[in-house]
Parts: C-alpha cells; sequence; structure tokens
C-alpha cells in the first residue's frame, strides 16, 4: 500500500508513506494538509520571532517642522524575558511634516528572537503653534495691521516670512476683508521641492482718539465726500470734548446758554428804553456757529 495508517499514538492526527510510495517515507502533517486545500486554519510559529514595534512621539517648534531638523529621541523599553533595555536613536524630520504625522523607523524597535529582525518604531509628530504664523497645509497665514490712510491712499508695510522680512505693496481702497498673497512664501509640502504661499489679511485699525486737528480734516473729508458723491457720508457727530457731553451736554453748555439769556434781556431793555446802541448801527460784535 503506498500510505500507512492513522497514527494516534502521540495525539496528532498525520500520514505516514510506505515503501515505494515515492515519499521517502516523510511524514505529512494533517494541519499543513488541510491547510493547503482550504487555507486558513491554526498555524504554529516557525523559526525565530521577529521583535515587537515601538511607540513614541517627539515635540517639534513651528519652525523645525516647516524646514525639517534631527531629533535624539531616548528609548527605555521591555524586551523579551522582562529586561529593560535603553538605547538613543536619531531621527531626520522632512521638511513640511504637519501636527499628527507619524514617521516609521524600520529596525529601530524592541529586539527580536536570535536571529529574527527587530521591529519598528513609529514615532507621532506633535508640533507647536506659531504665535504670528497660522499654518493650512503648506499655506501659511498672517495678519497685519494697517492704518485709515494707508487703506486709502495705498502704501507699503513690512511683512515677517518664514524666510525673513519682505516689503509689500498695499494698494488703494483696501477693504477690511482684504487678503494679499505672496507667493511661495509658504512651507515646503512633504516629499516635493514646491512651496505653498503666504496669505496676508489686512486688519486697519481706527485710532479711538483723535486730535482736535485731525478731527477737522476729518470732518472737511466727510464734507467733501457728500459734494463729489463718491462714498458714504453724513450722520457724524458733533464736536464734543466727551461722549458724556455729546449726549447729555457739559458744564460749558450750561454757562454758554446762561450768558446767551443774559444777552438777550439786555437788548431787551434797550430796545424798550429807545436806546441806540451799537447793534443798531451794527458795528457789534457777531456769533458765527460752526456745526
Amino acid at each position: 500500500a503506498p500510505f500507512g495508517g492513522f497514527d494516534f499514538g502521540d495525539g496528532s492526527f498525520h500520514f505516514s508513506s510506505g515503501p515505494g510510495g515515492g515519499m521517502g517515507g516523510q511524514e505529512i502533517d494533517a494541519e499543513e494538509l488541510f491547510d493547503a486545500f482550504f487555507g486558513g486554519g491554526r498555524r504554529r510559529p516557525r523559526g525565530p520571532r521577529r521583535g515587537a514595534d515601538l511607540q513614541m512621539h517627539v515635540r517639534l517648534t513651528f519652525q523645525e517642522a516647516a524646514f525639517g531638523t534631527t531629533k535624539d529621541l531616548h528609548l527605555k523599553y521591555q524586551a523579551r524575558g522582562g529586561e529593560v533595555k535603553e538605547r538613543d536613536v536619531s531621527v531626520d524630520v522632512p521638511p513640511g511634516i504637519d501636527n499628527g504625522m507619524n514617521l516609521r523607523l524600520q529596525g529601530q524597535g524592541a529586539e527580536g528572537d536570535p536571529g529574527a529582525p527587530r521591529g519598528n518604531l513609529l514615532v507621532q509628530v506633535i508640533v507647536d503653534e506659531d504665535e504670528y504664523f497660522q499654518r493650512d497645509g503648506a499655506d501659511v497665514h498672517t495678519e497685519i495691521p494697517i492704518s485709515v490712510v494707508q487703506a486709502v491712499l495705498g502704501g507699503t508695510v513690512d511683512v515677517k516670512t518664514l524666510t525673513g522680512t519682505v516689503e509689500m505693496k498695499v494698494p488703494k481702497g483696501c477693504q477690511p476683508a482684504t487678503k494679499l498673497l505672496l507667493r511661495g512664501k509658504g512651507i515646503q509640502r512633504l516629499h516635493g521641492a514646491s512651496k505653498g504661499n503666504q496669505i496676508v489679511h489686512l486688519k486697519i485699525e481706527i485710532p479711538q482718539k483723535v486730535t482736535s486737528r485731525q478731527e477737522e480734516l476729518l470732518r472737511e473729508f466727510d464734507e467733501e465726500t457728500k459734494k463729489c458723491g463718491r462714498g458714504v457720508w453724513g450722520g457724524i457727530a458733533q464736536a464734543a470734548g466727551s461722549a458724556f457731553e455729546t449726549f447729555f451736554g457739559g458744564k460749558e453748555d450750561k454757562k454758554e446758554d446762561k450768558k446767551e439769556e443774559k444777552g438777550e434781556a439786555k437788548n431787551e431793555g434797550k430796545e424798550k428804553s429807545g436806546g441806540g446802541g451799537e447793534g443798531e448801527k451794527g458795528g457789534g460784535k457777531k456769533n458765527f456757529f460752526f456745526s
């Protein structure tokens, strides 16, 4: 017979070939035979086992993530058998890496069985935020304050970029939501040669206090806007020392009211007595009121 009988003596299930069976007396494991025909099933580990993968994180500044850097990491882990091991690993961080990404260092994990390779080291990247730059992929956003005069007449401002300070032109008639583009001033794309852009948001700053001369010029500007019919005008407050006096009046207003009342009373008395004062001759002082 080409095959011998079943052997259950050792608790396993296997075939054995008889003489002349073409298999030289080699035993066939039933589990391997089952896997060969049907796939799956239990597989007993054979040979030395590969080392376990290790995980850790590394913290980078905004600039380090943008331009790339090299970090030295200190590993401390428990190897097989319970032994605690420590070693240092150097990791090259490519430019353009972003928060939450992972770096895979092949063969830098825990040791395996003798003759087996190490596992891998997975490093999660944490990037700190920057006070000036805000990142959106390969693009960066910045905010630059400009004056009202610059917004109306245009001009130039100094803008900080990742590679230094540049002078940027501000066009005439900028609106509060105006955004200007500095092409190629962003972050290098990961594993690429091109760079993103820098988007500059213009923030028009309105002064909270102005001098009397500045107020006078602003009122003249408003009047000129009315005449030429361009833009929005009107509805501005009267000149006053404070907002309280604008709504409720101040001490000076009360004094002026009393003076006017006394002056009117004197004039009425002169008219009744028939006296010809300077007012009748037209030589008296005249009051001019500006609104």
